[in-house]
């Protein structure tokens, strides 16, 4: 059974998603997918929660909604009450490890309320996925749909002279980079040869930014040593990938972690906190090493650092492992196009 290409045969499609400016990982997932999904002649609309007008669109429209947005549904919702509405879930705000127990308790609160009258979900990786069903929610649509890389590399790896870890994350407390740069801070001695460049945007939590900034400045080891980038667009952050000697991940937990797929693509070694998300990513002592603590991390980091000869092996290793068949975003928008058709809820008239 072939998608209907024509508009009267199925119903409106919108994408309710944050503008993106700058783009976070979630904001990319969308914009790659929308673009994806277009191109395979399945056309969707976008449109942010603030532009949307209550009653503006036909009562049968398929709306696909940020988890972003759920905080601002649970306090006013434009959606009527013939509207399908689907969540596409990059992460759940409730499970944030930046938000105290309270609130967090709300969130969760909220979220159950909303997804009890929800359509369906878009989740980007299987963990989530687990998430819902553990939660009530395995009797509705879940599609599992993972990222593709947004950048390719151009050439054949080349590990540089000198270790160059790359961590590609905002600043903020959930992603575990202030906790890294303070570990690694305490490790790091005035002959160690390395540079730490990070790659991610600084205005999601200001006043983490600020205190990452100031500790890094306050140190006059890590003043040498750690370089933040901020926001690096996407055709920029392959020429990161191509210098780096390994991608660093100080976070706890992700949906999908779109660099690490990247860094593959690359052929890079991942220095990561071992979690759900990152083990399948890591063959530890060849591809890369997983830690159980920051502190680890950052040892761990500055112990390869100082032996050249280990990073070229794992180099070496990483980039024979490198996928022979790279997933891309066409990939990723049949298969959200495929599991569409198997559900009921998506025929029109449903």
């Amino acid at each position: 059974m072939s998608e209907p290409s024509p508009a009267e045969e199925r119903d409106e499609v919108v994408f309710v998603v944050p503008p993106g400016r700058p783009p976070s990982g979630g904001d990319l997932y969308n914009e790659f997918l929308l673009r994806a999904l277009n191109a395979e002649g399945f056309q969707v609309e976008r449109t942010t929660l603030a532009e949307l007008a209550v009653g503006a669109r036909p009562p049968r429209t398929e709306f696909w909604v940020d988890s972003l947005y759920i905080p601002a549904l649970a306090r006013e919702s434009p959606f009527g009450p013939l509207a399908r509405l689907f969540f596409i879930i990059h992460s759940l705000p409730s499970v944030d490890p930046g938000i105290p127990p309270d609130p967090a308790g709300k969130l969760r609160a909220d979220e159950d309320r909303l997804f009890s009258g929800a359509s369906g979900f878009l989740v980007s990786g299987l963990l989530t996925a687990d998430v819902l069903r553990e939660r009530g929610f395995a009797g509705k649509p879940i599609l599992v749909v993972p990222p593709a890389p947004c950048v390719l590399p151009t050439g054949p790896p080349v590990v540089p002279e000198a270790f160059t870890g790359l961590v590609v994350s905002s600043l903020i407390c959930g992603k575990g980079v202030p906790g890294f740069l303070d570990a690694l801070g305490r490790e790091v001695r005035a002959g160690d040869r390395f540079v730490v460049r990070i790659a991610g945007r600084t205005d999601i939590e200001p006043g983490t930014a600020s205190a990452c900034l100031e500790a890094i400045r306050a140190h006059p080891l890590l003043r040498e040593r750690v370089v933040v980038l901020g926001y690096v667009p996407c055709e920029e952050l392959g020429r990161e990938y191509e210098r780096s000697s390994a991608l660093i991940s100080p976070s706890p937990g992700e949906s999908f972690g779109m660099a690490f797929h990247e860094a593959r693509a690359f052929g890079l070694p991942i220095l990561a906190m071992r979690a759900p998300y990152s083990e399948p990513f890591i063959e530890p002592g060849r591809t890369g090493h997983l830690f159980d603590s920051l502190d680890e991390l950052a040892r761990g980091t500055i112990a390869l650092a100082r032996q050249p000869g280990r990073v070229r092996e794992m180099a070496a290793a990483a980039a024979r492992s490198r996928p022979g068949a790279v997933y891309t975003w066409t990939d990723a928008a049949r298969s959200f196009l495929s599991q569409r058709r198997a559900f009921p809820v998506f025929r029109r008239g449903n």
